[in-house]
């Protein structure tokens, strides 16, 4: 997984997840999934993540670093492939 891509992951998502999870209370589960990618992928867990964001789609009301965050998983996801 892209080194890069994991450490801006590592610190945008626990403040999205902060600001955002009262009312997208998923990205408890984006951050729980997160966690187990970052220990061991696989298309399993990314399956999981397509099913929790619906496929990586960005809410409406979501500001720039949330949907920063969908991308960057999104991106993960292709490389995994």
């Amino acid at each position: 997984m892209n080194t890069e891509t994991i450490e801006t992951l590592d610190k945008i998502l626990p403040v999205v997840e902060r600001v955002h999870s009262e009312h997208h209370p998923e990205l408890h589960k984006v951050a729980e999934l997160y966690k187990e990618l970052k220990k061991a992928p696989s298309r399993a867990v990314f399956d999981e993540m397509q099913a929790v964001t619906g496929n990586y789609a960005v809410p409406d009301d979501a500001c720039p670093t949330y949907a920063k965050t969908y991308n960057l998983l999104e991106e993960l996801d292709r490389e995994f492939v």
